[in-house]
Parts: C-alpha cells; structure tokens; sequence
C-alpha cells in the first residue's frame, strides 16, 4: 500500500475505484466497505484508493467540542489499512482552505482533477462541501459529465458503521474489552511513550512499563 500524506504527491492513478471516509478504529463495518472497493478494483484492472482525513474533520468544524474520543491514531490507522489489500491510501489535511470547498468544488477541484475515479463508492448519507449541501444526489448528477460511476454502501450499512463506532467507544470507557474487539475484528490496542514510573514493579517481581498515552 503506497501512502501520501500530501495531494500534491498523488500520481496520476488509472482507472481508480475510490472511497472516502475516516475510518476511525477500521472495525468490522469499514472492513466490509474495503473489502468492496478491493474487490471492484481488481474486477476492472484497476487501483483501490482509500481517502481519509488528518485530523477528523469535526476537529476542525467543531473546534471547540473536545467530547470526540478516536479509537485509532493516524499511523494506527495506516498499519490496520495496510493489511487490506488497499493500493494506495491518501490522507488528506483537512484545513480550513480544504473545509470551505463547495460542494461542486469538492467534486471538480479535489475527486475530479486529483484522482480522475472510474468508480466512487459512497454513503447514501454523505454529506461534503462548506454548507453540508453535497450528497450522493449531486455526486449522481456530475457522474456522466465526468464518466464516472457511482456505487451507493446502502443504508444499514451505513448505520452499522455508526453503531459500530459508538458501541465500541462505550464499551472500552466501560472496560468491555470483549465487545469492542469482536467489532473491531482484533484487540485494542494503545500506543505512546515509555515514561519513568516509581518502579513499584520491581518491587513485587513484575517489573511494568508506564505509557504516555497519545491523544485519540
């Protein structure tokens, strides 16, 4: 899997099937997305495109909410995506130049003009431009104009995702670690630094590593 973290770096891409979304946590739900965008690629010889976004972009539309708990930092993300079989992953900043897009800018300037797509495959629900007002319709309505087509991830689809994420958010503040790992497909895990504790360990012949927890 080829990574970019910039869109100035993304290749010309051919016949590119691609799919958009944050993937926080890569659970059960986002694997059956991947798994149709993997399997549409190689049907028509051509290159599966992941598009996500650093940071979330409720950070950066909803600065001042802090309630939003990630299940996966960015490399996490990259290293789970990685096993997928996806052929390229683009991750895009999402700035304020990038949030204040038009909806019909998003669809010329940023799916058109970087990535040329043979397909998209999209939510029912998804919503895109600086007033919230691109969705699968107007996605529909640029497809013959720009020849491409259109997959729709239909609507249970689309809600098992959000249950998903929400469930295994309160399942790991609730300790549930059995749950979440059922809907993420593997164990939670943490990253972060290895920090200097009391070495209470040592006391009791279990010698520990204390962790600095990286912000999710």
């Amino acid at each position: 899997m080829k990574v970019y973290y910039q869109l100035s770096d993304v290749p010309v891409i051919k016949n590119a099937v691609i799919t958009i979304g944050t993937f926080d946590g890569v659970h059960y739900g986002h694997r059956k997305i991947i798994g149709q965008l993997v399997t549409t690629a190689k049907s028509i010889n051509g290159a599966s495109v992941l598009i996500t976004f650093e940071p979330h972009p409720r950070m950066v539309i909803q600065p001042q909410d802090h309630t939003l708990k990630l299940l996966t930092t960015l490399q996490e993300k990259i290293n789970l995506l990685s096993e997928l079989g996806i052929d390229h992953l683009v991750i895009v900043p999402f700035t304020d130049a990038f949030k204040n897009l038009t909806a019909t800018e998003y669809i010329q300037d940023f799916l058109i003009k970087i990535f040329n797509p043979h397909t998209i495959i999209i939510g029912y629900d998804h919503q895109f431009g600086n007033q919230r007002n691109g969705n699968y319709e107007l996605l529909e309505s640029f497809s013959t104009q720009f020849n491409y087509q259109l997959i729709e991830i239909d609507k249970q689809e689309i809600e098992e995702l959000t249950i998903s994420s929400t469930t295994i958010r309160k399942s790991l503040q609730a300790g549930d670690l059995k749950t979440a790992n059922t809907l993420l497909q593997q164990p939670y895990n943490i990253s972060g630094t290895v920090i200097h504790g009391d070495a209470r360990g040592r006391t009791i012949g279990y010698p520990t590593a204390n962790i600095a927890i990286h912000n999710k």
